[in-house]
């Protein structure tokens, strides 16, 4: 006999919510800066189910029954994924741009539910947002897969030592290491490793499960117990001030800031905590969270969260950056549909009747066809052939997916040359010749020293700007902002490694501090020629105020001149790669050219 299930409706709505905020944030993060914490909202919902199951069953069985816990993991998790998988992989091809990039790896961490581990092997940087992976979204499954491999057998082991709620004083105390973890492992370069490693982000599953453990009354319980008005009454306020904080939480608390690795996100799963604590109870949040169309996202949110980021990845790639936010809006409305589909023809028949029963009656038609030899209906004729080819189609993307994209060879390459350009102390010029010869496009980089610092968009030209300026030493690092920047500026000044035309490139991953950029030109670059460089990143949020504090400061300053790349890159023709930010090859050249002629006399 299978053991009893109790449901609490409210949790769908929970799950809706979730799967809300990671839509949102990944569709819109200007407007949704925080709206990541919806995967924390999962892990923390995720860790209490599991583990109520467990315990329901052991209960009503006497025994933990992990082969069959396992199976039923397999049946809910495996078979939509898989087809995710198999189906992105194949439009890799139709779309291109790139999209194959890395592919294999891709694939293999998502079929093995290693994806986090692979993503840290392969240094991808999570919030990378050029040119993001299309299997990127997989690093949180994996974290709830490895979680249900090994927790039972700690969960099982845990009682058998302990009882249940000193086991869950031990459970909170493991969160709590986690968490502990997450801070110190966290880079401020790229938190990536922080973020995705199982480790460091367990700590929501963790505290979930804690949840289940303790007597704390929710709908999961088998004892019969009941909530009184006055606990109902408490739980329903601790589960309102979950939801407010949770809500407050993504709408400001940014992924790139320190503050969610050093206690935010731990804050962020607490409230997740009392939210599912209310929604597991027959309290009024729990019934507000039952409405129809959040059960109906709810039910759905798993192939909503496996769909909509791939199909965001295309549409974002395909269309034009000013539209990147309505293009995302319609890959979610498609994502819902593919859910919708995922849920009626594979989840729900794979969770009931099994993997090996329902992959039988997918393949009953082709044996009718060919054993019966009848004459075949075309609607069966369609759907075996669509079938081959995406399977062909996702088997030669992954068979012929390379490794890095243009723009990641085309960065490769620009740091080499920049690792080998002129190191300023060894190659300085006398002092007296260079206060006798001009700044000019004539002899910049040539007889005149060049210092230039930035970002990718730097790393991406360097090739082009050291073959036209062989006397030009850069500094310049993928993901800096404006402070970093700054920040390599005034260190060269400090130890007088600054060349007589310093160049000032930045503004590609967020905003320019425009009084500090004054006061920078003001005083530490005051006896040079500075060139500031104009931002390109077009349907950025930030393109606009950091391009109108460069075009300020170099209008206010007489030793400052502009450089309008953003004008040259957005009228010429194809001198972009396929972010549509960073130059190629022809764009480098061209960057290269409006640097130079902003200085004149050509």
């Amino acid at each position: 006999m299978s053991p009893r299930r109790v449901t609490a409706p409210g949790l769908d709505g929970v799950r809706a919510l979730a799967v809300i905020l990671v839509v949102a944030f990944h569709v819109a993060p200007s407007e949704m800066p925080g709206g990541y914490v919806g995967v924390d909202v999962f892990f923390v919902l995720s860790g209490f189910l599991i583990t109520a199951v467990l315990l329901e069953d052991a209960s009503s069985q006497m025994r933990f029954d992990l082969p069959a816990f396992w199976t039923r993991r397999a049946r809910r998790l495996v078979p939509a994924a898989t087809l995710m998988i198999v189906v992105v992989a194949a439009l890799t091809l139709a779309v291109g741009r790139d999209t194959g990039a890395g592919l294999r790896a891709q694939v293999l961490g998502g079929l093995t539910w290693t994806a986090n581990w692979v993503q840290v092997a392969g240094g991808w940087a999570y919030a990378e947002q050029g040119e993001p992976s299309v299997l990127n979204h997989l690093w949180s499954l994996a974290i709830e897969e490895q979680f249900y491999l090994l927790w039972p057998l700690l969960l099982a082991v845990g009682l058998l030592l302990l009882a249940r709620r000193r086991l869950a004083v031990v459970v909170v105390a493991l969160a709590l290491a986690s968490v502990v973890l997450m801070s110190v492992l966290y880079d401020p370069a790229d938190p990536t490793r922080s973020y995705v490693g199982t480790d460091t982000h367990v700590f929501g599953l963790l505290i979930g499960a804690a949840l289940a453990l303790t007597r704390l009354p929710h709908l999961l319980r088998t004892d019969g117990s009941a909530t009184s008005p006055a606990k109902r009454a408490v739980i329903t306020w601790i589960g309102v001030a979950g939801l407010v904080v949770i809500a407050w939480y993504a709408a400001s608390v940014t992924w790139s800031s320190a503050w969610p690795y050093r206690g935010g996100l731990l804050v962020a799963s607490v409230a997740a905590l009392a939210l599912v604590l209310a929604a597991a109870n027959p309290t009024p949040l729990a019934t507000l969270l039952s409405i129809p169309p959040m059960r109906w996202l709810g039910s759905r949110s798993y192939g909503l969260y496996l769909w909509h980021w791939p199909l965001i990845v295309f549409a974002t790639r395909l269309a034009a950056p000013e539209h990147a936010v309505a293009a995302g809006m319609v890959a979610v409305l498609l994502a819902g549909a593919a859910a919708e589909l995922s849920y009626r023809y594979v989840e729900t028949p794979m969770r009931e009747d099994g993997i090996v029963l329902t992959l039988r009656r997918w393949v009953a038609p082709v044996g009718w066809l060919v054993v019966e030899r009848r004459h075949p209906r075309h609607r069966w004729v369609v759907t075996l052939g669509t079938a081959c080819v995406v399977v062909a189609g996702a088997a030669f993307a992954v068979g012929t997916a390379p490794d890095r994209s243009a723009l990641q060879a085309s960065l490769l390459r620009g740091q080499k040359v920049l690792a080998h350009a002129a190191d300023p102390v060894v190659e300085q010029a006398p002092k007296a010749a260079a206060s006798a010869l001009g700044a000019t496009c004539r002899t910049v980089g040539k007889t005149v020293r060049v210092s230039a610092f930035g970002d990718s968009v730097l790393i991406a030209a360097a090739p082009a700007l050291v073959k036209a300026m062989p006397r030009l030493d850069a500094t310049a690092e993928v993901g800096w902002q404006y402070g970093d920047v700054a920040r390599a500026v005034r260190r060269a000044a400090a130890r007088g490694e600054l060349g007589k035309v310093v160049v000032i490139g930045t503004g590609t991953n967020g905003v320019i501090d425009r009084k500090d950029l004054q006061r920078l030109v003001r005083r530490q670059l005051r006896d040079k020629q500075v060139l500031l460089v104009s931002p390109h990143v077009p349907g950025r949020s930030w393109q606009r105020p950091a391009s109108s504090a460069v075009r300020r400061v170099a209008a206010d300053n007489d030793n400052a001149t502009l450089v309008d790349w953003q004008r040259a890159a957005s009228r010429a023709e194809n001198v972009l790669a396929t972010d549509r930010v960073h130059p190629n090859a022809e764009g480098a050249r061209v960057y290269t050219r409006t640097l130079r002629s902003a200085l004149g006399d050509c």
